[in-house]
């Protein structure tokens, strides 16, 4: 088992006692103050990558809960720091009948949130993921409805104003109750009594939800006019809510935050007061100290805790783990008195980032491994359905879809691109965000306790579920595709086409804006000026990155500048999340003869070939099933992802030389 210790539950028993009565510091100054109080603080987020990570994870994850719940069942917060779901195959999976006996009446998420229930979480802020789908989607999620309990604790985000939804108005409650009484509720700040010790759970969202998610009438705090956080208003705002629990008499404050970048988390813990532990959330990084045993392959991104001063020199801490169940969260928080945190009394041997095992559920809680099973029996059927065959791995890893050029960015933007053209033979380019490119299509291989050599290959076979190598599968698309966008056709002049591809390299580094593209390639120099834009999606700034553009033969920008008249169009394939300016892409406010392809794509058979689909026409996972069944059902897909230095469609000059228009 890839934990960090062998036997983690003796070491609490040799520990526990020194750490509670006297040490946990290693300095000479023993006669100190002794702590009054010691939270055991745990904690995880982000369980939306791969399903098969996140459920093979989840029973050992429970296992650790209950054993450190139980070494000390009067000192133990379990919280959640957002993103606990994801539209996708394991979301969806929770609609099928078979799941009726566990979660009361079937529906899409459910599973997703019995599973929170099941390990005890008592709070959680509210992640970008739970706002895909809508606040009406999320709201069904968390709120009872006949056999369905809902979420058993509240979600807290005190930058936003719920009431101003129509949807998470009904669940409001008022600022300052006990957490214990929110269940299915929505609140800026609650209270739990962890023994007799009250503490303050305060929640906030990224104001860049606008742009990343769909936030409908909820609007986070405060407004962003561009892609950058204003971390000073920010910290003003949530001071307000940490002041209202200074007010009440609560020394010892929680801030669980879903801010996208772990920087934004640490900038604010060095701007707030009176906040002593910020559960980080949205970035995937894992923090862990020099004695946590991490899993094969993983490196930490800094240390556990995160220290620093608050801005009025008291100890603040940031605490993160990685995503999908792979590490739970664990901080004894050592308390004085007056509810100040006691860095001389850290434990590093107790606290830090305990790795979870993908095998074996030797100490799993029953009703997890129940509600696990449940789920993995209906991916099972996904999983036997193929409609195509790869011969090498498709690229749909985060850090590479979001910052370049790679073979599944390719595949998927052909793929909608070739499903507009049976529609409309017009159609000449095609355009979609990285970010919703969700998870790769193969598997990552890597010796045991090895954390170099890694091998990228095609998926392998699945004797559960009659799946050959290279087989490309239902459940695979869907979890890539997790999103299942609906593809819109429009006219775009040369001009808005250029303000598109600004717009997608203005703001690099893993962002979902960056673009993945077919029918056309260019070159771009981050040393240039980025496009900026205004709160009204006007261009403020003229981006300068762009250098070369190029549409079939047709040059539309040459050495930065734009070529020809600027008022010609293209006809465009593109996602109707970017069209309706997510991830904040200048589209035009009005469409110029746009066509919904869900609508207008009526047949169920694609190029003359049989091509049935399991997705709702229109969709771009419909769009990739046909594609591959029509193209790829015999002969594999054989196009290797290449180094970013050698990518041809979208060229980083900072890699390469520019060759977009030889």
């Amino acid at each position: 088992m890839s934990m960090r210790h062998p036997s983690p539950f003796l070491a609490l028993t040799l520990l526990g006692s020194l750490l509670l009565s006297a040490c946990g510091g290693s300095g000479t100054n023993q006669a100190e103050e002794q702590p009054a109080f010691t939270l055991q603080l745990l904690h995880f987020s982000d369980a939306d990558g791969s399903d098969s990570t996140a459920l093979n994870s989840v029973a050992h994850l429970s296992g650790l809960i209950s054993g450190f719940r139980s070494s000390y069942p009067q000192q133990t917060l379990l919280v959640s720091s957002g993103d606990n779901y994801i539209p996708g195959p394991r979301f969806n999976a929770a609609n099928d009948s078979s799941l009726a006996s566990l979660l009361g009446t079937p529906e899409v998420g459910r599973a997703d949130m019995a599973l929170l229930n099941a390990l005890g979480v008592q709070a959680s802020t509210i992640g970008n993921h739970e706002l895909d789908l809508g606040t009406r989607q999320f709201t069904d999620i968390i709120k009872p409805a006949g056999s369905w309990v809902g979420a058993q604790f509240p979600h807290l985000s005190y930058n936003v104003d719920f009431s101003l939804d129509s949807n998470t108005r009904s669940l409001a409650v008022a600022n300052g109750g006990s957490a214990s009484d929110q269940k299915g509720k929505l609140s800026g700040w609650s209270t739990v009594k962890v023994g007799n010790e009250t503490i303050g759970l305060i929640g906030a969202g990224s104001p860049v939800f606008k742009n990343i998610t769909t936030t409908d009438g909820l609007d986070f705090k405060p407004t962003i006019a561009s892609s950058n956080v204003d971390i000073d208003g920010l910290a003003a705002v949530l001071q307000r809510g940490v002041d209202e629990m200074s007010a009440a008499g609560i020394n010892k404050v929680v801030l669980l935050a879903h801010m996208q970048t772990l920087d934004t988390e640490k900038a604010l813990a060095r701007k707030l007061r009176n906040v002593d532990i910020i559960v980080a959330g949205g970035s995937n990084t894992l923090l862990a100290d020099s004695n946590d045993t991490l899993r094969t392959g993983d490196t930490a991104a800094g240390s556990y805790p995160y220290q620093t001063t608050d801005a009025a020199g008291q100890p603040v801490v940031v605490v993160n783990v990685d995503a999908d169940y792979k590490y739970l969260g664990r901080f004894m928080a050592p308390f004085n008195a007056k509810g100040v945190l006691m860095p001389a009394h850290f434990n590093a041997t107790l606290s830090g980032a305990w790795a979870t095992s993908e095998t074996g559920n030797q100490t799993a809680m029953t009703r997890v491994v129940e509600l696990r099973e449940g789920v993995k029996n209906v991916l099972r059927s996904k999983d036997g359905n193929v409609f195509g065959k790869t011969g090498v791995f498709l690229e749909g890893r985060r850090l590479a879809v979001r910052n370049q050029e790679t073979n599944f960015g390719n595949l998927s933007a052909d793929a909608n691109l070739w499903y507009a053209r049976l529609h409309d033979s017009t159609v000449q380019i095609s355009l979609k965000n990285g970010g919703g490119i969700r998870s790769e299509i193969g598997e990552v291989v890597a010796a045991a306790g090895s954390t170099a050599g890694a091998t990228l290959a095609p998926p392998k076979a699945s004797v559960d579920s009659n799946r050959a190598a290279g087989d490309i599968s239902q459940l695979a698309i869907e979890t890539a595709l997790k999103f299942n966008n609906k593809l819109w056709v429009m006219d775009i002049s040369a001009q808005q086409l250029k303000q598109l591809l600004e717009h997608g390299v203005a703001s690099l580094g893993s962002q979902g804006r960056f673009p993945q593209v077919g029918g056309m390639s260019f070159s771009y120099d981050a040393s240039q000026t980025a496009q900026v834009l205004d709160g009204s999606f006007n261009v403020t700034t003229t981006g300068q990155r762009i250098r070369s553009l190029k549409v079939g033969n047709d040059v539309v920008v040459q050495n930065g500048v734009l070529q020809g008249n600027a008022n010609r169009t293209f006809r465009l394939v593109t996602l109707n999340f970017l069209a309706n300016r997510g991830d904040g892409y200048p589209f035009p406010a009005t469409l110029s003869n746009l066509i919904d392809l869900t609508t207008a794509m009526t047949g169920g058979t694609a190029g003359g070939a049989a091509s049935t689909s399991t997705a709702t026409l229109g969709s771009e996972q419909d769009a990739l099933m046909k594609y591959l069944k029509s193209l790829y059902a015999s002969t594999a897909f054989n196009v290797a992802d290449t180094l970013e230095e050698n990518d041809t469609r979208i060229q980083n000059l900072g890699k390469r030389s520019d060759s977009v228009l030889n």
